[in-house]
C-alpha cells in the first residue's frame, strides 16, 4: 500500500533538508513566502509544518519575528545522545528475537557502503545510510512508542556538523566516521552471538559515547 505525504509533511521535509545542506543557518528566520513559491502550496500546511517543528524543538517561535531555525549547543548535544543511546541500545536488545539472517546481511551491506561513503567523503550519504542501518533492528524491535520516540529523538540532528572548520578536521573526522563504522561491524557481530546484555551495554555506552556529541552542534 502507498503513503502518500500530505502538504505538511512536504514542508516538514523540505524544511529539514534546507537545514541539512546548510541553506538554512542556525538563528535564521524561515520565510514562509519563500516556501509558498517554492512548493506552490498556500500558508495554511507551511504555518502547520511550522508549528510542528517548533513544538518538537527543532524551530523557535520568536514574537513578532516568526521562526528560527534552533542552534543545538553541546549540551543539548550530549542529553540527545544519553537519550538516544539508551533509547536505541533498548531497541536492539528487544529486537533480537526477531532478527532475521536477511536482516543481518541487509545491515553488513550498509556497513559496505558506509565505507564507500567515507571514503569519498560524502557526508550526506553517510548521514541516511547509517540511520537505515539503526533502522534494521529498531523498527523490529515490536513496539511502536519506542520506534516514534527515538525517531523523533533523531530527527534533533538534522544537520551533522561534519564540514570543516578553520583548523581542518578533515583527518579526525574521518578517523571518527571510520571508527564508528566499525562499531557498527561489531554491533553485527554482537546479534549473531545473541548476547542481548552486551549488545545494549556497546550500544549505549560505546556507539552513543557522548564525547562524540560535539560533532553534532548546529
Amino acid at each position: 500500500m502507498t503513503n502518500y505525504l500530505s502538504l505538511k509533511d512536504h514542508v516538514y521535509n523540505f524544511i529539514q533538508e534546507k537545514v541539512n545542506d546548510g541553506t538554512l543557518s542556525p538563528n535564521e528566520k524561515i520565510s514562509e513566502q519563500m516556501i509558498c513559491e517554492k512548493l506552490e502550496i498556500s500558508r495554511t500546511p507551511v504555518r502547520e509544518a511550522l508549528i510542528q517543528l517548533a513544538t518538537e524543538g527543532y524551530l523557535e517561535k520568536l514574537p513578532r519575528r516568526g521562526f528560527i531555525v534552533k542552534p543545538i549547543d553541546e549540551k543539548k548535544a550530549k542529553e540527545l545522545y544519553t537519550l538516544i543511546g539508551t533509547l536505541d541500545s533498548l531497541a536492539a536488545f528487544l529486537s533480537m528475537d526477531f532478527i532475521t539472517t536477511e536482516d543481518i546481511s541487509i545491515m553488513e551491506r550498509k556497513v559496505n557502503d558506509i565505507d564507500e561513503a567515507i571514503s569519498k567523503e560524502d557526508y550526506e550519504l553517510y548521514n541516511k545510510l547509517q540511520t537505515e542501518f539503526h533502522n534494521v533492528y529498531i523498527n523490529k524491535c515490536d513496539n511502536e512508542e519506542l520506534i516514534r520516540v527515538v525517531n523523533q529523538l533523531r530527527r534533533n540532528f538534522i544537520k551533522h556538523s561534519y564540514s570543516m572548520d578553520e583548523n581542518n578536521r578533515e583527518k579526525s573526522i574521518y578517523e571518527i566516521l571510520k571508527k564508528t563504522n566499525t562499531e557498527h561491524k561489531t554491533i553485527i557481530d554482537l546479534f549473531k552471538s545473541k548476547n542481548k546484555q552486551e549488545l545494549e551495554n556497546y550500544i549505549k555506552n560505546v556507539h552513543w559515547d557522548i564525547s562524540l556529541a560535539s560533532l553534532e552542534k548546529l
